[in-house]
């Protein structure tokens, strides 16, 4: 039994030796704290006495974790010692959780106290008593016998902080108790809730609801918590389990007159399978009934079953829940619901029930119990049969159990699996084998992997046979077109497979298995049975190829050799290669050792091949039958002098020919594919005199002699120059409608096309380092992302008309290091940036509340920003200072009007960064006014990858997570005080960042507007002041009077004023 469990104060208390990480990594730890509203007692005081030790030992008891951070000089400290005794006490007596953080020394050091901590006990020891010291030393063993988190293991302090953060996050999320975390059922409060509004307990109709997914994924589990809640509020309920087994044994007609007889509550007798009797329906249809159906997978019993609504009374309602979605679809139900993996924590909570006993983890298993959740991937059924399985196992038993499922899956979860695979017919399957042993991870198109596994061009059954797979859960289609499988079903797929020969490999359709492989290529056992080979030769044992290897696989229809480096070259295939299969449509050998391809090598059923970086020299003479090739990569060849003749590849949508350095020149022809790769290459030029109807994606990166540019293409979205000698684009470019993407990184380009700004759909554009550049032309509204940092020459800045700049989108447009711009163009992009960034804010003002958990990795899709050449705050910002901290003061402002805030910051320069990929980060601290100690923060990313500021430059910025954050405080607080800290994180260290100033403007929709009036009604008068042209009403008049208006509605439109108004 446990001893009474203080009530608890804190989330976590942190054990620390402040000498160590006060100045640094406490701050950060206690600011990702606050972010994640991690309640953290953390005593900061620079002494401790003790008189303040029983606040210390109840904050202890008081909180659900301990964090304990064992530094250098931890064992220096007497009350570090003291509260890590009491701390392990506390995990003795209330199970409290505790976390030990290894940070810059080694767990064995702390264990047997090596080093400074032996030293500095030593001088602990001649202190205090023997009984004391020894008390400390059992201590620090016990907490470094725990598992923990060493920051040995982690690239940067940001990777560090992040892993303690979501360590401590998980066991708090685990502690939680929540009303449905009964028996094991844990995570489906959320689907409870979801189902209750598909059944739509208010409507008098009858509704069927389906519950749909794969097997195991916990259907059943969440029918009967339904059931158990709603029975009650009906005339009569029923829940029928393995019907279909029951309807094989007894007949249909008994397991109706089953659901019926317990429906009415009497032996019921039925002699017609289709429909009821009369008396049946009379008293059936007078009564409100809740049935479920569960594990059904045959649309005919249904139907047979339930197959009449008019049957039942008004306000019943139907579950059935099913693995094959087209069950559903065929009998017309009301609603699906589809039940989807459970979450990390969720799965970390219930495996902890079934393998403790408990709701809560055991971190003594910490990192066994992730690896659980992580081979699990969220599927109920294995958390329990695995849970049960390690449930009072020692960590050696843990130990060899994960490794085992590594080799062959368990049992009970292989037979649970194949049941969908059974379901399937034989083309179905194969299609599945197909999938799990081959396709997966190779993140191939639905479409080329239907061309794929194609018998025929008539050939329709692998259409259908994908839709059957996605019906019974055991496939999923992106939304960009990739198949992906649940680990557990390829692991069952794997094991179909490796039972069709146990002992002998070469006898398997399909080989994946780098043992398996390497026997069957070492010692030549392929046969006619094999279908697919997918090797990594980066893995498997170094051997020797036959150069008949691939004789007797004669039905080898795909083969994927990769290795991440040229391993061994001509090693191995020393005699050379006889043959390829002729029935080979897939083929990837990275790193192909020869200088040829077979001399009878057959492409006629090939459709996709892949041999980057190999040694070729040339791939085949003559003219192939190639009618079936769609994608043809060979880039990295190095010695690739020639392409073939490619006239007869009528369907080729891919050539991937980067990197070639000795391929100088292509035939015009390729320039009929829909993707076009050649980056790296040699090339002078690459012309076309017509406007191309197919190709969408040109890559000549790097292309460093290529200077002659002139396609385009009227499907063209991606397209990229960088680092090519290319100094003008042709003047038809703005007819690419298409284009979304076009990088021109580090290019010779000078000047772009006056036609750019027809380019409508253009999202992206970087002229990053293009040094020649001296005039960026109005650019189209559609564009959201413009990078032109280190244009040194860049000098003028053109924009549209102000209402055409309010009907821009811009996201990210950085001006770093555009020393020579001039004085009108950084007052127009200082203007641009005022409008799209208010325009930004008043346009996320209404926008729901997001809980930014995704934050860290996308922060750019929550921001706009802009960054110029300057050195003071912007003067439109309300709030402005020359010192990092300011007071804002909202009380004037409406208290119901929901706020944005817009931040600037004066970057100070000249700054070096020696290492790229650094990223900027804003830390905003917000306090009272009165009261410092009552403070919080909030950061602000901001991602470049500069290496050098030249002088300073302005920012301007609007992020929606730290607006919101300041709009909550706002609520309940006007007036307080933001002070700003400015550091850039590189791939090891952070350093700080020199800000000149910053400045704050709150935003609301009243301000928005006035804004608008207020740019509209400048820039008219600005435009009348330089035309020189009289600002009387008279004028305006005598413009109307004329028979040609358009001179004034030009103006008015450009301006969206009524120009006659200001007259």
């Amino acid at each position: 039994m446990l001893d009474n469990v203080p009530q608890m104060k804190y989330d976590v208390f942190v054990n620390f030796r402040g000498k160590d990480i006060r100045d640094g990594f406490l701050g950060y730890l206690t600011r990702a704290f606050h972010q994640k509203q991690i309640y953290a007692f953390i005593d900061d005081k620079l002494e401790k006495g003790d008189e303040i030790w029983p606040s210390l030992v109840g904050a202890i008891q008081g909180s659900s974790i301990s964090l304990t951070i064992f530094s250098e000089n931890y064992t220096s400290s007497r009350w570090c010692l003291e509260e890590l005794v009491k701390i392990l006490e506390c995990r003795e007596k209330y199970r409290q959780t505790v976390i030990p953080v290894f940070y810059g020394v080694n767990p064995t050091d702390v264990r047997h106290q090596k080093g400074n901590y032996g030293e500095a006990l030593a001088v602990l020891g001649k202190k205090y008593n023997l009984t004391t010291v020894q008390n400390w030393r059992n201590a620090l063993k016990k907490a470094a016998d725990l598992s923990g988190i060493k920051s040995f293991d982690y690239k940067t302090e940001v990777d560090l902080l992040g892993e303690i953060i979501n360590t401590v996050n998980l066991v708090l999320i685990s502690l939680d108790t929540h009303p449905f975390n009964i028996k094991g059922h844990i995570g489906i409060e959320k689907s409870i809730q979801h189902l209750e509004s598909l059944l739509h307990q208010e409507s008098k109709y009858v509704r069927v609801i389906g519950i749909w997914g794969m097997g195991g994924i916990g259907k059943t589990t969440i029918a009967e918590e339904m059931f158990k809640k709603l029975y009650s509020e009906y005339d009569s309920y029923y829940f029928l389990e393995n019907e279909e087994e029951e309807s094989r044994k007894h007949g249909t007609i008994s397991l109706k007159e089953k659901l019926f007889s317990a429906l009415l509550g009497e032996n019921v007798k039925m002699n017609i399978l289709h429909g009821l009797s009369n008396y049946v329906k009379r008293k059936i249809g007078f009564m409100k009934v809740l049935i479920v159906l569960d594990d059904v997978n045959d649309s005919d019993l249904l139907e047979k079953l339930i197959g009449n609504l008019d049957w039942f009374g008004r306000g019943s309602r139907i579950i059935i829940t099913t693995r094959d979605k087209q069950v559903l679809i065929a009998n017309k139900v009301d609603d699906i619901y589809h039940v989807g993996a459970l979450n990390s924590s969720e799965a970390l909570e219930l495996f902890s029930f079934y393998a403790f006993n408990q709701n809560h983890l055991d971190m003594e298993y910490y990192k066994l119990s992730k690896r659980v959740v992580n081979y699990s991937q969220g599927i109920p059924l294995v958390l329990k049969v695995l849970g049960h399985l390690l449930c009072g196992k020692d960590k050696e038993v843990w130990e060899s159990q994960l490794d085992k499922l590594k080799n062959m899956p368990n049992t009970d979860i292989y037979n649970a699996m194949r049941l969908s695979y059974d379901d399937l017919d034989r083309k179905e399957q194969k299609i599945l084998l197909d999938l799990a042993c081959f396709f997966m991870g190779l993140n191939l198109k639905v479409d080329h992997i239907k061309v794929l596994l194609k018998d025929s061009e008539k050939d329709d059954s692998v259409v259908v046979g994908l839709e059957r797979l996605k019906d019974k859960a055991l496939i999923t289609i992106s939304e960009d077109n990739i198949i992906s499988m649940h680990d557990i079903i390829q692991e069952m797929a794997w094991e179909i497979v490796r039972q069709e020969s146990i002992e002998d490999p070469g006898n398997r359709s399909r080989l994946m298995d780098p043992n398996d492989i390497y026997e069957v290529l070492k010692y030549n056992k392929g046969t006619e049975a094999i279908r697919s080979i997918r090797a990594d030769m980066s893995v498997i044992r170094k051997l020797q190829l036959s150069p008949h290897i691939f004789t007797k696989m004669s039905k080898l229809q795909f083969l994927y050799f990769p290795s991440k480096y040229n391993q061994d070259g001509l090693s191995l295939l020393p005699h050379g290669l006889q043959s390829f299969p002729v029935e080979l449509r897939y083929v990837a050998w990275m790193h192909y050792p020869l200088k040829s391809l077979p001399k009878n090598f057959s492409a006629k059923n090939i459709v996709m091949f892949d041999l980057s970086c190999s040694q070729v020299e040339k791939l085949w003479d003559g003219v192939q039958n190639l009618m079936n090739l769609k994608e043809l990569k060979v880039s990295g060849s190095e010695n690739l002098k020639e392409l073939p003749d490619l006239s007869k590849a009528t369907n080729l949508e891919v050539l991937d020919i980067n990197i070639c350095p000795r391929l100088t020149s292509v035939s015009p022809s390729i320039l009929s594919l829909k993707r076009l790769s050649i980056a790296y290459c040699s090339l002078t030029k690459i012309t076309s005199k017509n406007h191309l109807p197919s190709l969408s994606f040109l890559n000549l990166e790097s292309c460093k002699k290529l200077r002659e540019f002139s396609v385009t293409s009227e499907n063209m979205i991606e397209l990229d120059l960088s680092s090519t000698r290319v100094n003008s684009l042709p003047s038809s470019f703005g007819r690419q409608s298409k284009l979304k993407i076009l990088r021109l990184r580090d290019s010779g380009i000078n000047s772009l096309p006056s036609s750019f700004k027809n380019l409508t759909r253009l999202q992206y554009l970087t002229v990053y380092k293009s040094r020649e550049l001296c005039t960026l032309t109005e650019l189209p509204l559609s564009l959201k992302t413009l990078d032109a940092t280190d244009c040194t020459s860049l000098k003028t800045v053109l924009f549209p008309s102000i209402a055409q700049q309010f009907k821009e989108n811009r996201k990210e447009v950085l001006f770093w290091n555009c020393l020579k711009l001039d004085e009108h163009s950084l007052k127009a992009i200082g203007l641009n940036a005022h409008i799209n960034v208010m325009r930004f804010a008043y346009q996320h003002l209404s926008a729901p509340d997001e809980n930014y958990d995704d934050y860290d990795r996308t922060y750019e899709s929550y921001q706009v920003k802009y960054v110029y050449p300057g050195g003071i705050v912007p003067e439109w910002m309300e709030y402005k200072t020359t010192k990092d901290y300011i007071i804002i003061d909202l009380s004037s402002s409406p208290h119901s009007s929901q706020l944005g805030f817009i931040f600037s910051f004066v970057i100070s320069g000249p700054m070096v960064k020696a290492i790229m990929g650094y990223r900027f980060t804003f830390y905003i601290t917000v306090s009272d006014d009165e009261d410092e100690n009552k403070k919080d923060s909030i950061d602000i990313y901001m991602s470049d990858s500069i290496v050098w500021v030249a002088s300073d430059h302005v920012c301007v910025i609007y992020d929606q997570r730290c607006s919101r954050y300041l709009n909550s405080r706002v609520k309940n607080q006007t007036r307080f005080k933001i002070k700003v800290e400015a550091m850039a994180a590189a791939v090891a260290h952070q350093r700080g960042v020199g800000l000149k100033g910053f400045g704050v403007s709150p935003i609301n929709t009243s301000a928005y507007h006035n804004f608008r009036k207020h740019i509209n009604t400048t820039a008219y008068h600005n435009f009348i002041q330089e035309m020189n042209i009289p600002a009387d009403h008279s004028f305006i008049q005598k413009i109307k009077a004329t028979a040609d208006h358009s001179l004034i509605q030009q103006m008015e439109a450009d301006f969206a004023l009524d120009i006659s108004s200001f007259m």
